[in-house]
């Protein structure tokens, strides 16, 4: 499969390095606006060619399938487009602002006959597994948190008022839920399915974006709260309680290991395999479903339901719908 990637920052660079570990898989070409950083970027990573114009890159026959990781704002319009030229989409989170977007990608690869898949590494890792796997064991659920908050590195400069980021701009779908609240919520519906009900509020900073945002979900029997932030850190684990007992790990993009903690005393550090760049499980994925050794289906039905609730998380707080 001959691959082509959309940007040049730090995370096409770990992408890059994990598909490069799965067999079946070329870096083809780079997409920038710029031919400078393009070229600059080509030559640093060893991809033979580049493209500036995105309607060039989307009709190459020379491409196969394309990862797009642009800011959040262009994933639909640049992903529409290569999907219409018949590339299968491999879509950095959040795939779209919108539910109505996602759906109307969704119906665009099935009528083409391309795969369209969001990249949500911690739903392709092991560790979802292994939860999965434990949960019989802690009993009927019934509390569940999950985290996300990580002090951005580019929060200073926007403190000092220079250089704001996309990700503190509203006209860029920025913010910390857009950025770090969807592993929150993809965690909770790969792993629980939709919410009856959701409620939520936030924290908005000067530009309009939310800094930090909380919300918590409604399930028969349990509730499950999502906190995530841009602002602060946070030095507590995620949880998932039951009658039984807890299960507990630490970072939502990155599970090495989890927890069992049973009521009755017993203690269990389970293993999740974990490979050193996490991205490799997920490049592998688009590549097996893309060659139909797996199928998109599960994860594009978590897609739809996690795009779903940040909707209804948006249009309680205001923020992009």
């Amino acid at each position: 499969m001959n691959l082509a990637v959309i940007g040049t920052g730090w995370i096409v660079e770990k992408f890059i390095d994990a598909a490069r570990q799965c067999e079946g898989i070329t870096i083809t070409a780079v997409y920038s606006r710029t031919a400078a950083r393009a070229a600059q970027f080509a030559e640093a990573q060893d991809i033979p060619h580049t493209f500036t114009d995105l309607t060039a890159l989307a009709e190459s026959a020379e491409i196969d399938a394309v990862y797009v990781a642009s800011p959040n704002i262009c994933h639909f319009e640049q992903s529409l487009l290569l999907l219409k030229n018949g590339k299968h989409v491999f879509c950095e989170k959040p795939a779209t602002t919108c539910a109505k977007q996602l759906t109307q990608l969704l119906q665009t690869a099935k009528e083409q006959g391309v795969v369209f898949l969001e990249a949500s590494k911690h739903l392709f890792s092991p560790g979802i597994g292994v939860i999965r796997t434990l949960l019989p064991e802690i009993g009927p659920i019934r509390r569940v948190s999950l985290g996300f908050q990580q002090y951005s590195s580019r929060y200073d400069d926007f403190k000092a008022g220079k250089n704001i980021h996309n990700v503190f701009r509203p006209a860029f779908a920025g913010g910390a839920l857009m950025d770090l609240g969807v592993y929150c919520v993809q965690m909770m519906v790969a792993l629980f399915g939709a919410p009856a009900d959701i409620v939520s509020s936030s924290i908005r900073l000067h530009t309009g974006v939310d800094g930090q945002g909380a919300a918590i979900a409604r399930y028969d029997g349990f509730l499950v709260e999502l906190s995530y932030s841009k602002v602060s850190g946070a030095a507590v684990p995620n949880e998932i309680q039951g009658e039984e007992g807890s299960l507990v790990f630490a970072h939502l993009s990155r599970m090495e290991e989890v927890e069992l903690v049973l009521r009755k005393g017993e203690t269990r550090l389970v293993s999740c395999n974990s490979a050193e760049n996490q991205m490799v499980y997920e490049a592998q994925a688009f590549y097996d479903i893309v060659k139909n050794l797996q199928t998109a289906a599960p994860y594009n039905e978590y897609s739809l339901l996690s795009q779903q609730v940040i909707d209804e998380i948006n249009r309680q707080q205001g923020g992009c719908v």
